[in-house]
């Protein structure tokens, strides 16, 4: 990949580049300069740490190259001292002779890569393509984060897409409202987060917001989720419990999946959308309450409608003000600031150093079709945690899917480890625990329920049972108290 290839992706083609290089042995330096000379690019060479760190303030480098053999500074605490002075720049660490040992305690220290005075020009300027690349990513990603903040208030939408921003502003147009609202888009497009935007900015933020996706109940259950019930209602019902609409009151309620309810289920939300009233299952009295509907669905309701599988005025008084998300192929701009918000958040939640990425690897992930969307990539940013935390993510750790090497389910192979390998096969105790990590947090989502376990992880139940034995987990401890 040409360097200004990546300069015009990341739109930065014409800027000044400004790169440091620390290194005691002088014809290595000079060797470096002549490998990295390029146009509109400034190079400046020191002969030992200090005088690099006396050259921060005034060249205000982009890229640091540091040895690992310098006079006043030897060793790998040269990165920390660099990466401390020149915040958010990354540092490549140069060695006389490359070892598999340093490069890894280099990568430890927060070095972006590590290389050899003898390698070629072809990987000097490789390694400076992907240095760049992933410092404005996290530059552009920072940006992002700041105007969404400023802007709209979002803390966890992170977006510099167009059509996205399109999004923000239909979010902060209806939220101040009481405007129901209905969020359209392909699984995994975000949609609980716009709903919580929505509610965050609305004059209902100091009350509760309440999720529940529609698609994971029986009708019958369904109803008692959503209106609660009576004792004696049904088998089971040993005294009267409260619905979510009763404990929504006075704030959101978020109707994930609305469009897999029943027609009964249907007529049961339309009274109550017209009246703010129902009543429990297995009950008499009338419940009045105060509500902010937003629904969501993956389904085209017109269709539905013309099926007979929804109901029409149900989807009118759905349909007051309808927010589409675009699925991530659409936006394939956010896939940068997407991965390195996801692969940072997770690596801080495993309390590990997250992988670093290869440019032809990132090249592939922006390839790829996606079409799991941004929660697909975010099980693929933990699943590289996992696997590639401190080391480099290379194009052939990537799933054959997004290589193009074969085809397989795209929300499949979401855990790391082989269903075929068992607990004493896997001596690591470090990946012991991510691997126990990883499953507590799967319990914990799905609230001890075994089977959505299994297939969050992307294993088989008794799999998942041979697991759970073996780190000491139990499903109880995950259910609701």
């Amino acid at each position: 990949m040409a360097l200004d290839a990546v300069s015009d992706q990341y739109g930065r083609s014409s800027a000044r580049e400004a790169l440091l290089v620390v290194e005691s042995n002088e014809f290595a330096r000079h060797k470096l300069k002549t490998s990295l000379r390029a146009p509109n690019r400034e190079i400046f060479l020191a002969a030992s740490a200090n005088e690099g760190l006396a050259a921060l303030p005034d060249l205000a480098p982009d890229l640091i190259f540091v040895g690992l053999e310098l006079p006043d500074l030897p060793g790998v605490r040269v990165i920390d001292v660099f990466r401390e002075r020149a915040a958010g720049v990354p540092v490549v660490a140069l060695t006389e002779v490359p070892r598999v040992t340093g490069a890894v305690e280099a990568l430890r220290h927060g070095a972006v890569d590590y290389i050899g005075h003898g390698e070629d020009r072809a990987r000097f300027l490789q390694v400076v393509v992907r240095a760049m690349q992933e410092a404005r990513s996290d530059r552009a990603l920072q940006h992002a984060q700041q105007q969404m903040r400023d802007r709209y208030g979002f803390s966890r939408l992170v977006s510099q897409s167009p059509v996205m921003l399109q999004v923000f502003d239909q979010v902060r147009a209806v939220a101040p409202t009481e405007a129901t609202v209905l969020i359209l888009g392909e699984t995994g497009t975000g949609k609980e987060l716009v709903s919580r935007a929505i509610h965050d900015r609305s004059q209902r933020k100091d009350r509760p917001f309440i999720a529940v996706n529609c698609g994971a109940f029986t009708e019958t259950l369904l109803e008692s989720e959503l209106f609660g019930h009576e004792k004696g209602s049904f088998t089971g019902a040993a005294g009267r419990r409260e619905g979510l609409f009763e404990m929504a009151d006075g704030g959101t309620l978020f109707l994930d999946e609305l469009g897999e309810t029943s027609l009964n289920v249907q007529v049961n939300l339309l009274r109550v959308l017209e009246t703010m009233t129902f009543r429990r299952v297995g009950g008499r009295e009338e419940v009045r309450v105060d509500v902010r509907i937003v629904a969501a669905t993956n389904i085209m309701l017109e269709s539905a409608v013309a099926s007979g599988t929804f109901r029409e005025d149900l989807y009118y008084r759905l349909n007051v003000f309808p927010i589409e998300l675009p699925p991530l192929r659409r936006r394939r701009e956010d896939i940068p600031l997407l991965m390195r918000h996801f692969l940072d958040e997770v690596a801080e939640e495993y309390n590990v150093e997250p992988p670093i990425i290869a440019a032809e690897a990132i090249d592939a992930i922006l390839s790829y079709h996606w079409p799991g969307n941004v929660r697909q990539l975010r099980a693929m940013c933990e699943r590289w945690v996992i696997t590639r935390h401190r080391q480099r993510l290379e194009r052939e750790h990537l799933p054959p899917a997004m290589t193009g090497a074969a085809q397989i389910a795209p929300e499949t192979g979401v855990f790391p480890i082989d269903e075929q390998v068992t607990m004493k096969e896997n001596t690591s105790s470090a990946m012991n625990q991510l691997e126990r990590a990883y499953l507590y947090r799967q319990l914990k989502r799905c609230e001890g329920h075994l089977e959505r376990t299994a297939k969050a992880a992307g294993i088989t139940r008794r799999t998942l049972y041979t697991k759970m034995k073996a780190f000491g987990l139990d499903g109880r401890d995950f259910k609701p108290s």
